[in-house]
């Protein structure tokens, strides 16, 4: 039987994409010290697999965790080009089928044409074949269309929830229908009940003043966290531009029939420092912008929950929201705020790779 393993499952590795300067001048000095430390948090549960864009990185990264006294156990280097950091979104799903892992390989086409994406097709399948080249096949598939790792959500028993908003999008999938979409849902992630929230769609970040431009993520409104319970974010401030989305997706997942607890949001927001506005530009007349700063956006490793906070009242309070639903993890904050000025946090810049028993 194939299935999508939940994130709470033991996980073999970790894969990560390091920042660097081909992408823009400072980007990665601007991320390199919150990449070290979660690198440091990782490697203490499972393996942790860096993407690096030529050797000149790798040897730079090992300088850097040797000066800073980071172990280099469990720690592993895959050569290959990328044009950002989100590999989640371009990288490989991985399934569980008959106790063998299988890889699934989606369309990546830069958020609906939002961004270029020279590299990171091909660099999704250079994980996939890298993390596959211990088994014995290379059971690696296409489905033909456009979806991001960060719009799929488990509970690990075949229940798959996504943002309509990001899939039935015509910038991905022009002429998909919902119920092709969920044939291939159901063929290549083992799906027995797929749950569609209605998401935002975001033609203009500035003026929606909500600076998630992958038109919804899941994965920074709604997260599973046991087999029928899901955090979810929730704001009473009707003026919050996040204000609707949210409320729909709270109503959504308790007419689903599940247990939501209520995630806060970042209140009055988390402002970009660096101004980054649409599809990587300056915001218009140098005005910050309000992120999608966002405390579902945390990861989950074989010991460790890594929450994102933001030096924000909220941080103490979705840290022990998420210790409730975590007894047995340690729960770790990490200051987010450098990535949520570039679209993401800490679970769309990594990907999980399960054990197989």
């Amino acid at each position: 039987m194939r299935r999508m393993p939940a994130e709470w499952e033991k996980q073999r590795a970790v894969w990560i994409a390091w920042p660097h300067e081909c992408k823009s001048k400072g980007y990665a000095m601007k991320l390199e010290g919150t990449y070290l430390r979660l690198v440091e948090l990782m490697q203490t549960g499972q393996i942790v697999q860096i993407v690096v864009p030529s050797r000149r990185y790798r040897e730079h990264i090992e300088q850097q965790f040797k000066f800073y006294g980071i172990e280099d156990k469990n720690i592993s280097f895959i050569l290959t080009m990328t044009d950002d950091v989100w590999v989640r979104d371009y990288g490989p799903t991985f399934v569980i089928d008959n106790s063998q892992l299988k890889v699934i390989k989606w369309n990546f086409n830069g958020y609906g044409g939002r961004y270029e994406f020279l590299y990171d097709n091909h660099a999704g399948n250079v994980i996939a074949k890298k993390a596959l080249s211990e088994h014995e096949k290379m059971n690696i598939s296409y489905p033909g269309i456009v979806l991001e790792g960060g719009n799929i959500e488990t509970n690990g028993q075949g229940i798959i929830m996504l943002c309509k908003s990001a899939v039935l999008n015509p910038g991905r999938n022009p002429g998909i229908t919902q119920k092709y979409a969920e044939s291939l849902l159901k063929e290549y992630l083992g799906a027995l009940r797929i749950i569609w929230l209605t998401g935002m769609v975001t033609e203009n970040v500035e003026k929606t003043g909500w600076s998630d431009d992958t038109d919804t993520h899941v994965d920074t409104i709604v997260r599973f966290v046991d087999l029928n319970r899901v955090v979810a974010v929730w704001t009473d401030d009707k003026s919050d531009p996040a204000y609707e989305l949210f409320q729909n997706a709270y109503y959504e997942l308790k007419n689903q029939g599940l247990d939501v607890v209520k995630l806060p949001t970042v209140k009055a927001g988390f402002y970009s420092h660096s101004n980054i506005g649409a599809s990587g530009s300056i915001a218009a007349n140098n005005q910050a912008l309000r992120t999608d700063a966002s405390y579902a956006n945390f990861v989950i490793t074989n010991d460790k929950i890594i929450v994102p906070v933001y030096g924000k009242r909220e941080d103490d309070i979705a840290k022990g929201i998420l210790r409730e639903q975590f007894p047995c993890r340690e729960v770790v904050g990490l200051f987010a705020g450098h990535l949520a000025e570039n679209g993401g946090e800490f679970h769309c810049l990594t990907q999980q790779e399960p054990a197989v028993s």
